[in-house]
């Protein structure tokens, strides 16, 4: 069964780091290091440097994952996950939209895992409608 690579960490992580960023602009540009002298502003450029190769990291953390991905399993942080149906949900699905039936609990399974049922649905209803079409199109061949 498919499973959601943890994004979160690196995401939160890369938050972090950018609010620290900024903040060690800011700083850099207030009234703050008027007569600190060089050194100061050679420890905040130092400071910030290590920020911008903690973000360089974390960027590259969810690049690696997002380039291993194609669109049906995309890679998400937890906010965007959807709940995983129950076999009752299922089921209860299936009774209520009978065009479901067309495919195999499993394939529901996996798509709505990662699409939502309502997508599924809506993929099958697609199918049910053009299915004429294709039927006739192959008898004709």
């Amino acid at each position: 069964m498919y499973q959601k690579p943890d994004l979160d960490t690196p995401l939160a992580n890369l938050r972090t780091n950018t609010e620290a960023w900024k903040t060690s602009v800011a700083r850099h540009a207030s009234d703050e290091r008027m007569g600190k002298g060089l050194s100061w502003d050679v420890e905040l450029m130092e400071e910030r440097d290590d920020l911008a190769a903690k973000i360089v990291e974390y960027f590259g953390t969810i690049d690696a994952e997002l380039s291993k991905r194609r669109i049906i399993d995309n890679a998400a942080p937890s906010a965007w996950t959807i709940d995983r149906l129950t076999d009752e949900q299922i089921a209860a699905c299936k009774a209520d939209w009978p065009e479901l039936g067309m495919f195999a609990d499993s394939t529901i399974r996996q798509v709505a895992d990662v699409l939502g049922i309502r997508m599924v649905r809506a993929m099958a209803q697609e199918a049910v409608r053009r299915a004429p079409a294709v039927l006739e199109a192959r008898a004709q061949k």
